[in-house]
C-alpha cells in the first residue's frame, strides 16, 4: 500500500471538508449519532490529515467536563467504518472511549500533553479558574460572586483512532466506493466528570463552621436571602471543607443555581437556591442562596457546627423545579448537565499519488486475487465478575488469527453511569496476582504480582510494568510515561515478539486474577489486538 513519504517526490495534497449525512447538532440525550459518506471521488485520503473537527458548548453547574483521560474521546462510545456501499463492516470498535482513555496516559509527554489540551479538549486540571470550556472569574477569595461561569463555544481538531483512519497508509476510498462513518456519543453520566468530584456532592458533604438557628432562617419576602459559612477541611469531618489555604477559587464544590441541603445527623432540609459567594472575616467561604418555601416560614430543624451541607447529584443531572424563589433562580436552578456539538465535519487530507500507482492499483482490483490491505484494529469482549474474592476466571472468546496483545481493563460496575465518579477508570480493588491461559498453558509461566498496587500509597511492581508496555507497544503505542499506573491500571499481554502475530483460533484464551478484600462488582473489557485484511476486487470488498 502506497505511503506518504517525507522526502523524496513532492506528492499534492489537499483537504477537503465533508459535512455529516443531517446537519444537525449533537447532544448526549436525543441526538447522539453522526454518520459521514467520504465520497469515492476524493480518490485517496491521508489518515494522518483527517480529522473530525466541531464546536463544543456546555451546559449545567457544576461546571461539567469530558472526562481528562481522554479529553473529547471521552464522549464517543462506538465507532464504526464501512465501505461506501455500507454493505461491508471494515471496522468497528466499541467502548472507543474505555480504550482510549487508558493507553492515552501511557503514551503522554509534556508536547502531546500541549497539543491534546489545545485540539482534543482535554481538561488540563480540576481548577475551576483555568478552565478550557468556561470563562468568569470564581475566586470568592477576591471579593463577592454573584454569577456563575459562563460556557465557551471549545473548537476542538479531533483525530479518528482506528485502524484504518490513525494509520499511516494512504486508503482508497475510490476503490471502496467511498467510506462510511458512524459515531456515535455515549451517556453524559459516563462520559463527564465535575472537576470538583465528589466535595460537596451527596456522597462527601462540607461541614458548617457557624451554627443555623431554625428562629433565624424566616423568611419575609420572596428575594431574602441568607448565608452559611462553611469550614475549613482541618475543621470538617474526614477532612472535608472549603480550604482557603490552597486556591480558594479552585475549591469551592457548589455553584450559582445549585439547591443547597443540610443536615444534622437526624433531619435534612433545603437551605434555597444559591445565588453567590464571598469570604467571612477569616476568608473562610460563605454561601448565599435564597430559601424555597413560603414567605413567614423557616427551617423546623436548628443546624449545628459541623451539620452537613451539600448538593444532590441527581438535581445537577436533570435540573430541579423550585418554588417560592424569583423567577432567574427558578431558571438557574432547572438548567441540566449537557452538552451540544455543532459545524460538525470531517476534513479530510486528499493525496494525489503516482500516475504509475493508480493504474497498478486498477490492475490489482482487477485481478483475480485483487488487493489486499491489512490493518490493525481491536475487538471487544466484555465479561461480568462478581466482587469476588479468591482467584477468578473469565473466558475471553477470542478467534483472531492474527492477534497482537490483549489489554484487560477492570471497570466498576458502580461507577459506569455515575457522574460524580470517574467511569473510565480501571481499578485495582484488591488484585493480588494474575496470569493469562493461553492453549492449556499458563502465561507467563508463573503469576505476575499486583500486591503492590493495593499498598496505601499504592505502589508499581516491575513484572507488571514489563508485561503492559510490552503489550501496548505490539498494539503500535509508543510507551513514554508509566507513571500513575495505579490510576489507570491495566492488565496486559503481548502474543509475540517483533511485530510477529499469533494465532487464537482454535485456542481457549482466559484470565485468572486473584482478589483478596473485593468490593466492586466489575466489568472487565477485554480488547484483542489484531490484523484485520480487506480485500478490494471485481467482486466488490470484503473484510475478515
Amino acid at each position: 500500500m502506497f505511503k506518504q513519504q517525507g522526502s523524496g517526490n513532492y506528492i499534492p495534497t489537499k483537504s477537503v471538508i465533508v459535512k455529516p449525512e443531517a446537519q444537525v447538532d449533537l447532544n448526549p440525550t436525543s441526538i447522539n449519532q453522526v454518520r459521514f459518506l467520504i465520497p469515492q471521488y476524493l480518490g485517496f485520503i491521508d489518515p494522518r490529515g483527517t480529522t473530525l473537527n466541531y464546536n463544543i458548548k456546555m451546559s449545567g453547574r457544576g461546571r461539567p467536563v469530558p472526562n481528562g483521560r481522554a479529553g473529547v474521546h471521552s464522549l464517543w462510545r462506538d465507532f464504526r467504518l464501512q465501505d461506501g456501499t455500507g454493505g461491508t463492516t471494515l471496522e468497528e470498535v466499541q467502548d472507543y472511549n474505555v480504550l482510549t482513555s487508558q493507553w492515552w496516559g501511557y503514551t503522554q509527554n509534556d508536547s502531546i500533553a500541549a497539543k491534546r489540551n489545545m485540539m482534543e479538549g482535554r481538561q488540563v486540571n480540576p481548577a475551576t479558574g483555568s478552565n478550557v470550556y468556561y470563562t468568569g472569574n470564581q475566586d470568592w477569595s477576591a471579593g463577592a460572586i454573584a454569577a456563575a461561569q459562563n460556557p465557551l463555544d471549545l473548537a476542538i481538531r479531533q483525530p479518528i483512532y482506528s485502524g484504518i483512519l490513525a494509520g499511516t497508509k494512504i486508503f482508497p476510498v475510490v476503490a471502496t466506493q467511498g467510506l462510511r462513518i458512524q459515531m456515535t456519543l455515549d451517556n453524559l453520566q459516563r462520559s463527564l466528570v465535575y472537576p470538583q468530584g465528589e466535595l460537596g456532592l451527596q456522597s462527601a458533604p462540607c461541614g458548617l463552621k457557624v451554627e443555623i438557628a431554625a428562629a433565624a432562617q424566616q423568611k419575609t419576602a420572596i428575594g431574602d436571602s441568607f448565608t452559611c459559612t462553611i469550614q475549613q477541611p482541618a475543621d470538617g469531618p474526614g477532612g472535608r471543607g472549603v480550604n482557603r489555604n490552597v486556591v480558594p477559587y479552585n475549591n469551592n464544590p457548589w455553584d450559582i443555581g445549585d439547591l443547597l441541603f443540610v443536615n444534622n445527623g437526624t433531619n435534612t432540609e433545603s437551605l434555597g437556591v444559591i445565588i453567590g459567594f464571598d469570604k467571612d472575616g477569616d476568608n473562610d467561604l460563605q454561601v448565599s442562596y435564597i430559601p424555597n418555601r413560603a414567605i413567614t416560614t423557616g427551617l423546623v430543624n436548628t443546624y449545628p457546627v459541623g451539620a452537613s451541607v451539600f448538593v444532590k447529584v441527581a438535581d445537577r443531572v436533570n435540573g430541579v423545579v423550585v418554588t417560592d424563589v424569583p423567577d432567574a433562580e427558578i431558571a438557574k436552578a432547572a438548567v441540566s448537565t449537557s452538552y451540544v456539538m455543532s459545524d460538525i465535519e470531517m476534513v479530510c487530507a486528499v493525496v494525489s499519488p503516482p500516475p504509475g500507482y493508480v493504474q497498478s492499483l486498477m490492475s490489482q482490483i482487477s485481478s483475480s486475487k485483487g488487493m489486499a490491505m491489512d490493518f490493525k484494529t481491536y475487538s471487544l469482549y466484555r465479561v461480568n465478575l462478581n466482587a469476588t474474592n479468591g482467584l477468578t476466571n473469565q473466558l475471553i472468546p477470542a478467534t483472531s488469527e492474527r492477534a497482537y496483545s490483549v489489554l484487560s481493563i477492570p471497570l466498576s460496575q458502580q461507577t459506569q453511569i455515575a457522574i460524580e465518579k470517574d467511569s473510565l477508570q480501571g481499578v485495582t480493588d484488591g488484585c493480588q496476582n494474575y496470569q493469562y491461559v493461553f492453549g492449556g498453558h499458563l502465561i507467563p509461566d508463573r503469576p505476575i504480582d499486583l500486591v503492590r498496587y493495593t499498598n496505601n500509597p499504592p505502589h508499581n511492581d516491575a513484572l507488571h510494568l514489563i508485561e503492559l508496555e510490552k503489550s501496548l507497544v505490539n498494539c503500535g503505542y509508543g510507551v513514554r510515561n508509566l507513571q500513575r499506573v495505579p490510576d489507570r491500571f491495566l492488565i496486559g499481554r503481548a502474543f509475540s515478539k517483533y511485530g510477529q502475530v499469533s494465532n487464537l483460533n482454535g485456542r481457549d484464551l482466559s484470565l485468572r486474577v486473584e482478589y483478596v478484600g473485593a468490593t466492586d462488582q466489575k466489568l472487565f473489557n477485554h480488547y484483542v489486538c489484531h490484523l484485520r485484511r480487506m480485500v478490494i476486487n471485481t467482486q466488490g470488498v470484503n473484510a475478515f
